[in-house]
């Protein structure tokens, strides 16, 4: 008589503690809203052995633009704008500036290492203006830009 009451007892336990998946809580992940048309702005500077760049870019998607500024030891400084795109973490632009009271415009090219931007060097064509390959630009520079608060 014991194992007949003990029976549905067993069978009562195992069914209410049958894993039913339509019962389970469901979890909802926040969800993070990204704005393809907010313009990001941030600033980066090195001031190392008596020269100094500065760099501002202001980002929307891939488009970027800003302004630059060359004080380097012992030569003219100059200082400009820059429109480009960044794209893998590499910002291709051409950088009109003033130096010695001429406008001149050249490409430039900035990689950012995921803490700093590092200026890049390659051959140029004959007037200095384009890179002659942007794929066999070199990121080497000595003065890597920091990010630093914009003023």
């Amino acid at each position: 008589m014991k194992k007949i009451f003990f029976l549905p007892i067993a069978l009562l336990l195992v069914i209410s503690c049958k894993n039913d998946s339509t019962t389970k809580p469901t979890t909802t992940l926040p969800t993070v809203i990204i704005e393809p048309d907010k313009v990001q702005k941030n600033c980066y500077s090195c001031d190392l052995d008596g020269s100094k760049i500065d760099l501002t870019i202001e980002q929307k998607g891939t488009k970027a633009n800003g302004t630059l500024s060359y004080a380097l030891a012992e030569k003219d400084g100059n200082t400009g704008t820059f429109e480009g795109t960044i794209e893998n973490a590499v910002l291709i632009a051409e950088y009109t500036f003033q130096s010695e009271g001429m406008e001149s415009t050249r490409q430039v090219a900035f990689q950012f290492n995921g803490s700093q931007w590092i200026e890049g060097y390659g051959d140029m064509n004959e007037d200095g203006t384009q890179f002659t390959d942007v794929s066999k630009i070199q990121f080497k520079s000595t003065f890597p830009l920091s990010s630093v608060n914009c003023e």
